[in-house]
């Protein structure tokens, strides 16, 4: 719609439904870094990410990584945020994340700089939602 307004209904439910907004469930998980590996300009990183809350986290789940140096990219990146950010949309096992459940996601990043052997900085937010943030 012109007006960026839901069609049917206007409730944060249904603007989440039809990719207009976005829940923040950053507070919801908990992201524990369980692996990383640095060979030469590629650093891989794998998160067990647990829903810690007792609500279920349903649609997408979108891993926001903020805080990248310009040199750094994230290889396996769906997109980037309206800011810039790279993020990975997770398809959730049966569309949902239930209390206490966890799944398994690797962040791969590639350096094109000089500090190649040095550990990535970067921080994690975590949307549920459709559409491009």
């Amino acid at each position: 719609m012109p007006s960026g307004l839901a069609v049917d209904d206007n409730d944060p439910l249904s603007r989440r439904d039809q990719g207009l907004e976005f829940l923040d469930v950053t507070s919801e998980v908990i992201a524990e870094r369980i692996a990383s590996n640095i060979q030469g300009g590629r650093q891989r990183d794998q998160y067990r990410i647990t829903n810690r809350s007792q609500s279920v986290i349903d649609t997408h789940l979108l891993i926001i990584v903020r805080g990248l140096r310009h040199e750094t990219e994230l290889e396996n990146a769906s997109g980037t945020t309206g800011s810039g950010d790279p993020y990975i949309r997770v398809f959730l096992p049966n569309g949902v994340l239930q209390s206490g459940q966890s799944i398994v996601q690797t962040l791969m990043f590639e350096r094109k700089d000089d500090r190649r052997a040095q550990p990535l900085s970067y921080v994690l937010d975590f949307l549920s939602g459709q559409g491009k943030p």
